[in-house]
């Protein structure tokens, strides 16, 4: 009864569940399944067929995708309450992406038969689902426009603003933040090498916006890196 009336609690604040009946949530909370992930788990690839949406409870997850030159490409980098999985439950039933675990997650797993129960029986969810994907697709074609037409110190900016924005770093008292992310990974993100990567940092770091360190990039200045992004400051 106490997972239950937890994953309740937790469910309330996921977007697919917004402005949902309190029945749907309590369905919901009958039937997902809370697992624990180490970090560093491939929690599924792309092309596996798909059985269940995660809801993160706890945690980071990574998604990402192949291109066709054979190179990773970061999509997101997703925290609680955040969903993810879905595609492969509503189309051709395999996954799109890979999903890996960034450090320790707990995530509730809504199964296929549950998950079409409820966008069957409650057009709300049904509708945060709709909503939920118009926007992702909103954003990613955003970001394919400003990858495509921004330098490299551009690029990483507007990467770090990303991460920042969707809440996967925090300003400390201090102002700055600290993002915990290779090069490799940071270039995975911005669509670009790691080499590019490197150099953009340097100059950002010239230009005093940010620090670094190995693994980690600490961001002085936020406002600065708004300004680079949109070529305010050169």
């Amino acid at each position: 009864m106490v997972e239950t009336l937890d994953a309740k609690e937790t469910l309330a604040n996921v977007p697919l569940f917004k402005d949902a009946p309190e029945r749907a949530l309590e369905v919901a909370a009958s039937v997902v399944q809370l697992r624990q992930f180490p970090g560093g788990t491939t929690l599924f690839q792309e092309g596996d067929m798909g059985e269940a949406l995660y809801i993160i409870h706890k945690g980071l997850v990574k998604l990402s995708k192949v291109d066709l030159g054979g190179y990773e490409k970061t999509l997101a980098i997703l925290q609680a309450p955040e969903f993810f999985g879905e595609m492969a439950l509503l189309g051709d039933k395999s996954r799109s992406a890979t999903a890996l675990t960034l450090g320790e997650v707990e995530a509730y797993l809504l199964f296929e038969d549950d998950f079409n129960k409820l966008i069957q029986a409650y057009p709300q969810v049904s509708i945060n689902l709709t909503t939920t994907l118009a926007k992702r697709l909103s954003g990613t074609n955003d970001e394919a426009q400003i990858l495509s037409y921004k330098d490299a110190q551009g690029r990483v900016a507007y990467v770090i603003l990303r991460l920042y924005r969707s809440g996967v770093i925090e300003l400390s008292k201090d102002g700055t933040a600290t993002v915990q992310l290779t090069h490799q990974e940071l270039a995975n993100l911005a669509g670009t090498s790691r080499e590019t990567v490197t150099r953009a940092l340097k100059v950002l770091e010239k230009q005093g916006v940010i620090r670094t360190r190995p693994k980690e990039i600490i961001v002085m200045d936020i406002d600065g890196l708004e300004e680079i992004l949109h070529g305010i400051r050169e």
